[in-house]
């Protein structure tokens, strides 16, 4: 398949920041192969599939590094009520006792539509029936890093939180043949991750068993770590160190780690970090409905440790839009800081496009670039919000919507064009999805 996007402005997002007008893009099956002056370097005759990129902006395809899909049906449950398992937290919904794996699946249908309305071309999900999470990311075409949750309690609060053999050795076996069987499938889109849930929420020695696996299979990590005061403080209680020197001694570190929130994280913490190959990964809007802290990215930046975006789920969000997490991301820190430029917004859209390729070790994406994988945003500036272009970074970062996607591509196939998504009936999705939300309603009330 050949594909060209003609007379975009394409920012390739490479070290020296080119902005690059009227130029053409060539890819070849999933593969960029030209960037070159448009109408004077690739031939039209030559594309099997044209785009008409005059009016648009090219970006290398966004990168969530943090979601949880299967919860995006439980979304609006969960509002105004601090951090979980906080004080006075009620419990979950009555039915969310009926979910089944079929509803995981349409739930992380609905995510990934959601997703690539605002841009995202990756995204990192860890939770359970990522069996399904993985059957939707093949049916749709979007790329992932898919990790099924290691926990081991039986019950789970503020006060208590009680170990399970049982309930530790079908889920760590669980993760582990899921990490075994999917990596590589959907044309390779598909990369597992070894998934230990939280360190308050999986219990040594499944810790080091997780880094064990990550080394046996080659796989990196996906983990929450130093998310809430509970975690450093059962991590203290239980084995007298915080959360980040946990992870070292039980091997963890040792390994390519994507480190969810890391808000709770003290200086010596972020020193430690420096030394690893450990991306903390920053969801901002979720950390302020939570009335948390929120992830230190200046001091981690200065430190040289890479930090990415992600949203988390839509219970804690409660969307999965990328573009609130960068400006967010840019406008706390000023706030926090008192320093306007503390984290300047060109360097917020490289935390969601080369920094999130840098979390996933991945160095096919993250730019454009020839030889990289064609995963491709395309923003449409004709919104009155998008003008004038005195500085294209800037709107981007501090004026454009998820409304402004036109089109997303991923390994060279055109997922949505002109706002429709091209690979799956998107009305179709929800409307699964509402009706299984009846359903599981009515066996709540029954």
């Amino acid at each position: 398949m050949k594909l060209l996007i003609r007379g975009a402005t394409v920012l390739p997002m490479t070290v020296n920041e080119p902005i690059l007008p009227e130029t053409d893009i060539y890819i070849v099956n999933t593969s960029i192969i030209g960037i070159g002056q448009a109408g004077r370097t690739f031939a039209e005759q030559e594309a099997d599939q044209l785009i008409d990129g005059r009016g648009k902006l090219a970006l290398p395809g966004f990168i969530n590094a943090h979601t949880h899909s299967p919860m995006t049906i439980m979304r609006g449950n969960y509002d105004d009520l601090g951090p979980p398992a906080g004080e006075g937290t009620p419990p979950a919904p009555t039915w969310t006792n009926f979910v089944t794996a079929e509803d995981n699946y349409w739930s992380s249908f609905l995510a990934i539509a959601e997703m690539l309305h605002s841009g995202t071309t990756t995204f990192v999900d860890m939770f359970h029936d990522m069996d399904m999470v993985g059957k939707a990311v093949e049916v749709s075409g979007i790329r992932a890093a898919l990790g099924w949750e290691v926990m081991t309690f039986s019950t789970y609060s503020e006060k208590n939180i009680v170990y399970d053999e049982s309930v530790a050795a079908k889920c760590f076996d669980e993760s582990a043949q899921f990490a075994a069987d999917w990596n590589g499938r959907a044309q390779g889109r598909i990369t597992t991750l070894v998934a230990p849930h939280e360190v308050s929420t999986c219990h040594e020695p499944w810790l080091s068993r997780s880094a064990r696996l990550a080394g046996e299979l080659k796989l990196g990590i996906t983990i929450h770590l130093a998310e809430s005061p509970l975690d450093v403080r059962v991590s203290q209680e239980r084995y007298g160190q915080d959360p980040v020197e946990l992870l070292r001694d039980t091997g963890i570190l040792n390994h390519n780690v994507i480190a969810a929130h890391c808000t709770e994280l003290t200086e010596s913490d972020m020193d430690l970090l420096a030394d690893y190959s450990c991306h903390p990964i920053a969801c901002p809007q979720c950390h302020l409905k939570l009335a948390g802290k929120t992830t230190p990215i200046p001091a981690l930046l200065k430190r040289g440790v890479n930090v990415a975006l992600g949203t988390d789920s839509a219970v804690t969000n409660n969307n999965l839009d990328l573009f609130e997490e960068m400006r967010l991301a840019a406008i706390i820190q000023a706030h926090l800081t008192g320093n306007a430029a503390a984290l300047p917004g060109a360097t917020a859209l490289k935390l969601l496009t080369v920094n999130g390729a840098k979390a996933l070790n991945r160095n096919d994406l993250g730019t454009l670039e020839v030889g990289k994988r064609a995963d491709i945003v395309l923003l449409d500036t004709s919104a009155p919000h998008m003008h004038p272009l005195n500085n294209i970074y800037s709107n981007i970062i501090y004026s454009a919507a998820a409304a402004d996607v036109w089109g997303v591509i991923v390994d060279g196939r055109v997922l949505m064009q002109d706002r429709r998504i091209l690979t799956f009936d998107e009305a179709d999705v929800i409307y699964q999805v509402e009706k299984r939300m009846a359903h599981l309603r009515a066996l709540a009330n029954a």
